[in-house]
């Protein structure tokens, strides 16, 4: 499978698709907000493509991209496995966009885990889990976050036609 451009979930079913997915993982892992980020190669940048959360604000997110290795959609790309934090915004190891930093502020959000999502081995984007101060992600916890963005990942390709 080639790369899929960001542009891929513009509309329709496959936007539609993520989102029940982002929704549907949300729930299970009892997060304020699920996000996920593609890969544009072109531009070596992530966008944010889909989002769910606790009231809504989704036009605040899509379409805001993140530089390579910034946020930790950016470092689980780069290192290619479940990463997390306890605050992203006092997290000296971990680059913050300006835009994110303000979303994260306005909504509270501080822990924050993300996972790589592969298609065909490739790690094609990145699935964010955002919670408020105090939240901790363990071992299990990263396993669901890796398992759940498989499934996200299943769902996309099936929306894009491109497989089971």
């Amino acid at each position: 499978m080639g790369p899929i451009p960001s542009s891929a979930f513009g509309s329709g079913t496959v936007a539609a698709t993520a989102e029940g997915a982002l929704a549907a993982a949300r729930a299970r892992l009892g997060v304020r907000r699920t996000a996920l980020f593609w890969l544009d190669d072109a531009a070596d940048r992530l966008a944010c493509v889909a989002t769910v959360g606790v009231g809504g604000g989704t036009e605040a997110w899509i379409g805001q991209t993140l530089a390579a290795g910034v946020g930790m959609a950016g470092r689980a790309v780069r290192e290619g496995r479940p990463v997390w934090t306890p605050d992203l915004l006092a997290d000296p190891r971990v680059p913050v966009a300006t835009w994110l930093r303000e979303r994260l502020a306005r909504e509270d959000l501080r822990a924050v885990a993300a996972a790589p999502v592969r298609m065909d081995g490739a790690i094609l984007g990145a699935l964010g889990f955002l919670d408020g101060p105090g939240r901790t992600f363990d071992d299990e916890a990263l396993r669901r976050i890796e398992s759940l963005a498989g499934e996200v990942a299943g769902h996309v390709r099936r929306a894009l036609g491109t497989g089971p």
